[in-house]
């Protein structure tokens, strides 16, 4: 904005004011007028409808405008990712998913019905999501990993998750790729089926996510080996890393982003980013991620959401192609 000369009278000066008032409140919030939607291509009540939805209350709480979470389910999110895709690019429709519409499901798809690289960018990383090596203590007699090794060697060792080419599924090719564990896969329809089959002791173990797996190691009903990533879970501070169970090149965590249609304007992904931010900094925010073992991710800038997704898409591209995994 071009200087004020000292010759303008106090009325010029007024109107200046007024006009650049009103352009900074513009530039504050440049989001649409009208309701701004969320799409998770994910069910409802799963961990990534559940912040969704706290991100959702607490943006419309913080800027005034009404955001809603729409489920587009189906084809491992690849339906909803489509649609936000292809939808307006004004700042009225986000995606807010795991990052293996990018990292994962581009190797493991004929098709994704988009071009993941080109018709999407992530906007902010919000969440890590952390799965726990879990078995059941009743039919598996192993207390740590080293153990397990030990007794897979006298037996194959079932792993159970919710599907071919799922989290639990990547997670445990990815850890055969790095130790000598025997296991074979077995893949349910769906989280909840694994996990009733965990509990009542018809496989071994699975990779589950730690927000859901907590209660019942809290309860002593399943058994918590270790954390599938170098961090451990606050509300399971015994749980050793993987590091720390003696896994070493392991690292198999998801992250939730914010992303948008390729052609939103930058002003408008980074306005976005900054709101995301400062809402996962606020206490109450904090304390649901806690309840839910999920924590804020480290970064929350775009261009190293970006990085990240590059690293991540090189990572699990690997562990997918070595295992051949293709989605069903």
């Amino acid at each position: 904005m071009r200087l004020i000369r000292w010759g303008l009278g106090l009325v010029g000066v007024a109107l200046w004011a007024m006009t650049g008032a009103a352009l900074a409140q513009t530039e504050a919030d440049p989001l649409p007028k009208g309701t701004i939607t969320i799409v998770v291509p994910l069910a409802p009540a799963g961990p990534a409808d559940v912040v969704a939805r706290i991100l959702a209350a607490k943006l419309s709480e913080k800027l005034g405008h009404t955001f809603i979470v729409d489920n587009k389910a189906g084809a491992g999110g690849n339906l909803g990712a489509a649609y936000v895709a292809k939808g307006p690019a004004d700042g009225s429709t986000w995606l807010y998913s795991t990052d293996s519409v990018f990292t994962t499901n581009p190797f493991m798809y004929a098709s994704q019905g988009f071009d993941a690289a080109k018709d999407l960018t992530p906007v902010a990383r919000v969440e890590d999501v952390l799965l726990l090596l879990a078995v059941n203590g009743q039919k598996v007699a192993a207390k740590t990993y080293a153990e397990l090794i030990e007794e897979s060697k006298k037996r194959t060792l079932s792993f159970g998750s919710a599907g071919i080419g799922s989290p639990g599924h990547l997670a445990l090719e990815y850890l055969k790729s790095v130790s000598p564990l025997n296991a074979t896969h077995v893949p349910y329809r769906g989280a909840s089926l694994a996990m009733q089959d965990l509990l009542g002791g018809q496989i071994d173990a699975a990779f589950i996510v730690a927000g859901v797996l907590t209660p019942y190691v809290k309860s002593g009903a399943l058994r918590a080996l270790a954390v599938s990533a170098n961090a451990r879970v606050a509300a399971l501070p015994d749980v050793p890393t993987a590091a720390e169970a003696g896994i070493k090149d392991f690292d198999a965590r998801f992250t939730n982003l914010m992303l948008a249609p390729a052609a939103t304007p930058k002003p408008i992904r980074a306005f976005m980013a900054r709101q995301i931010a400062a809402v996962l900094a606020t206490p109450d925010v904090k304390d649901k991620l806690a309840t839910l073992a999920e924590e804020a991710a480290p970064v929350q800038d775009e261009d190293e959401a970006i990085a990240w997704v590059a690293r991540e898409r090189a990572r699990w591209g690997a562990v997918i192609k070595a295992a051949g995994i293709k989605a069903e």
